[in-house]
């Protein structure tokens, strides 16, 4: 399990340069001591280069490199270069480089979200979201457990964010082909005043506070949003929506022109994009997860009563909805990941055991029990819970043989649990040797007790590969996205 942060990117973002080298951190303060420096920076050099290599693939779409840019990285390592690779001292290296090199990847595809993006492109971008948390867990699996979870943690959270890249891309197309015809505005715009009740939508989605604020969203940026509109369009005289819409018009909703021959949703969304941007300056004592979900219930409000009144532009209203949904859970995962270091990134527990133990644990302090109750009850054996008592002196015997019997049952389990912890650590500290190190000593580099054979790494050390895919075969796409 990852945990991910949510935050919106400050407006002033610095100018990116796709052309830019990316810059690793040096990796000679994570060495253990006695390291062998030229091992150290032949390491540097090959995991750059492997770094380098998977950003290509990724920037020409090419899917089947890409995995084999993982696959066959294992085995341009020598036996010293394997071993330090290993070392746990050198897991905060690679999460930070793999965190890099993601966040690079994720500055060559995030302007595509809003850009007419080819079929290849989409389905090549489908196939790495899809299977590139599996394919890392499978090709380091023999690893140990810390270096995986270093390669495995910024590799989800980069697969995730690259699916919601196609989420939004795919979203913004059906909603711009929507807004780009005035009769769908217009027809929305009169749905809206018609039949959404802004002060119960108000009071059913939002906390104490904020009220203000959102009721001007609803009754007058709305239309500025979906506009232009011409005059014929002002329903809602009388109203609360003909009062709000004398009120001055905020900066991101100014009137941009719009091409109903432009393919591209960018042009047309342009107003909505600013508008989901400004939200956290509008409502600065409101953290990004109390925005997406108030945005999320609003939207859902809104929608129900538009269901309810059975309007025509009901399917307009929800593909619009939608798509502003994934559209501000793009810019919050995005901005989190961005500014984000991997430092923060929390990774499952080691063993299923250890998760059950804190989920325990947590529950004991959210709903305390009696462990007397639950020991007599469900820990002693029927035939002493429910054998035969005297009404006098015999019934408190046989309760305190009651309870002796519940406190030996769980010495026993506490004595059980702390067994497995400990053969479980055993273990762990067993299959160090089996790769060559030694968690209590120096580092050692001279492979001693490590295996050299091709056959053990999970393919050749130069296995078949030509320029246009792996095993003869091509791409879906061979095109440059950025």
């Amino acid at each position: 399990m990852v945990k991910r942060e949510l935050k919106f990117a400050a407006p002033d973002d610095p100018f990116y340069d796709a052309n830019d080298p990316i810059d690793l951190p040096s990796i000679h303060s994570y060495l253990p001591t006695e390291t062998d420096i030229d091992v150290a920076d032949a390491l540097s050099a090959l995991y750059r280069s492997h770094c380098i290599s998977v950003i290509d693939c990724l920037r020409y779409c090419k899917a089947k490199m890409l995995f084999h840019s993982f696959t066959s990285f294992h085995g341009t390592l020598t036996v010293p270069v394997q071993k330090l690779f290993a070392h746990p001292n050198i897991a905060a290296w690679i999460k930070q480089c793999d965190w890099l090199m993601y966040q690079k990847m994720i500055r060559f595809v995030a302007p595509l979200a809003l850009q007419a993006v080819p079929v290849q492109v989409i389905e090549a971008f489908k196939t790495v979201s899809t299977r590139l948390g599996s394919h890392v867990s499978t090709t380091f699996e023999n690893l140990p457990q810390h270096v995986l979870d270093a390669r495995l943690g910024p590799a989800t959270i980069f697969a995730n964010l690259l699916n919601r890249v196609i989420r939004v891309n795919q979203t913004a197309h059906a909603a711009a082909n929507i807004l780009n015809r005035d009769a769908n505005r217009h027809q929305m715009w009169h749905d809206w005043v018609s039949y959404v009740k802004p002060f119960e939508v108000v009071q059913s989605s939002l906390p104490i506070s904020g009220y203000s604020r959102v009721l001007r969203v609803l009754t007058s940026e709305i239309r500025d949003l979906l506009g232009p509109l011409d005059n014929s369009s002002c329903a809602g005289a009388g109203t609360i929506f003909e009062t709000a819409s004398n009120q001055s018009t905020p900066d991101y909703a100014q009137t941009v022109h719009i091409d109903p021959d432009n393919e591209s949703p960018e042009g047309v969304l342009d107003r909505w994009i600013n508008f989901l941007r400004n939200l956290p300056l509008r409502f600065p004592e409101a953290d990004v997860r109390l925005i997406l979900h108030c945005v999320n219930d609003i939207g859902s409000a809104a929608l129900r009563d538009i269901t309810m009144g059975q309007a025509l532009s009901f399917g307009s209203w929800w593909v619009t909805k939608v798509w502003v949904d994934e559209m501000l859970q793009w810019l919050a995962e995005k901005g989190g990941f961005m500014q984000d270091c991997p430092e923060s990134l929390e990774m499952r527990p080691k063993s299923y055991m250890d998760m059950d133990v804190t989920f325990m644990d947590e529950a004991s302090e959210v709903f305390p029990v009696s462990r007397s109750r639950i020991d007599v009850s469900e820990s002693v054996d029927p035939t002493i819970r429910f054998g035969s008592v005297d009404v006098g002196s015999g019934f408190h015997r046989e309760q305190s043989r009651s309870a002796s019997a519940a406190q030996q049952q769980l010495q026993q389990a506490e004595q059980s649990r702390i067994d497995i912890a400990e053969v479980n650590q055993v273990s762990h500290v067993r299959l160090a040797p089996a790769i060559g190190m030694d968690h209590m000593q120096s580092h050692d580099d001279s492979g001693i007790g490590m295996g050299v054979e091709d056959d053990e790494l999970s393919m050749a050390k130069f296995g078949r590969f030509i320029e246009d895919g792996v095993d003869g075969e091509s791409d879906p796409a061979n095109v440059e996205v950025c």
